[in-house]
């Protein structure tokens, strides 16, 4: 289901335009990228999305129940409570949607915080406020979560337990959209889709995931021989179940194929390679 839909986004600022003629959209279930370079529209545009700029000409739309968790490039406030008090107090602002306080407790860990919860947040150090700042905008559970430059001034380590965290809020439903100069390597992987910031505009990169499907059909006693086209996609024929990996635009061709065979249909799974 969509999320959010950005139609021809502009905003202007001292006689420039920050981005112009924008248009994306984000999906449950799914991460997009966005880099390009400083001062390229990237935080900007999330400040608009959050509905802390209003844009000059163009729509935002966003599905109804939608929950936004936002961490900015450069937050302005000075927190003076300690990361306990602060982490737990937006928890209870959040309510029955947030994570539970075990939850929370276990985040705190896996982030290496521990040590710093009665620590003041404006005591910490960058990377470490910039931590703090990424479990405020994840712990009210939104499924809607915009973060520019999280990954800055972080270990490899770090980066690795932002990025598993990521990828639990989207299997459970959430679209991410992630902000930064660059996005390379296990940063890239995790991404569905891809955009970058050239002179204000917003333009589509090429994925680099192929998108399959993988096939199950239960064999019956009048199933007919499959055709040599069919065998290429085969991965499996053992115990009366045939599995076969096909391309996901050809998913729905081949099921009906394989039923014109008398195969019977099963269950099928979208994966990405």
């Amino acid at each position: 289901m969509e999320l959010i839909s950005v139609n021809d986004l502009s905003l202007q600022r001292e006689g420039y335009f920050a981005f112009k003629h924008v248009a994306f959209s984000l999906s449950q279930n799914e991460i997009v990228g966005i880099s390009g370079e400083n001062g390229s529209g990237k935080t900007q545009l999330l400040e608009t999305i959050a509905n802390y700029e209003q844009a000059d000409s163009g729509k935002i739309e966003y599905t109804p129940g939608v929950r936004i968790g936002y961490m900015p490039q450069n937050d302005p406030q000075i927190i003076e409570q300690t990361v306990r008090k602060y982490l737990e107090d937006i928890r209870r602002l959040s309510k029955g949607l947030a994570v539970r306080k075990d939850q929370l407790d276990a985040m705190v860990t896996y982030m290496k915080l521990a040590p710093y919860l009665d620590r003041t947040v404006d005591q910490l150090s960058l990377g470490l406020k910039r931590r703090v700042s990424f479990l405020a905008a994840v712990v009210g559970h939104p499924n809607v979560l915009l973060l520019d430059e999280p990954f800055a001034f972080q270990s490899d380590e770090t980066i690795q337990n932002m990025l598993s965290m990521l990828q639990d809020l989207k299997d459970n439903s959430s679209g991410i959209l992630l902000a930064g100069t660059e996005q390379n390597g296990e940063i890239s992987e995790i991404l569905d889709n891809s955009y970058r910031f050239e002179n204000g505009r917003l333009h589509q990169l090429q994925s680099l995931k192929t998108k399959n499907s993988q096939l199950f059909f239960s064999v019956h006693h009048n199933s007919i021989a499959l055709t040599h086209d069919l065998v290429d996609y085969m991965t499996r024929n053992a115990n009366g179940v045939v599995e076969m990996k096909v391309p996901l635009e050809q998913k729905d061709a081949i099921i009906g194929k394989m039923i014109a065979l008398n195969y019977q249909f099963e269950e099928a799974h979208d994966i990405e390679n």
